[in-house]
């Protein structure tokens, strides 16, 4: 009996996180900051940036997300170059 509660609780310690952090990043479709990827910052007077998302969002207001969960900073950088090309940021 008590082998098998060592191995309930083990089983629980493993599995418990790893539950909790996959649910928390996805968040059913909303943008989740400190999640360690990275997102394409529109500033108010149009110019774009590359946002690593490791410590929350920039401060203030005037801007807006306009792509995020981009895994590796080249992905980033093609969606950038990607939205310049439709003027939807302005060329760097």
């Amino acid at each position: 009996m008590q082998k098998l509660a060592l191995v309930t609780a083990l089983a629980a310690a493993i599995v418990v996180p790893i539950v909790l952090s996959a649910s928390s990043a996805q968040a059913a479709g909303r943008l989740v900051w400190g999640d360690r990827d990275f997102e394409i910052i529109r500033w108010s007077y149009g110019d774009c940036k590359i946002w690593f998302d490791d410590n929350g969002p920039p401060w203030g207001d005037g801007w807006r997300v306009l792509a995020d969960r981009l895994p590796t900073w080249d992905a980033a950088w093609a969606r950038l170059r990607w939205l310049q090309a439709r003027g939807i940021c302005a060329p760097s």
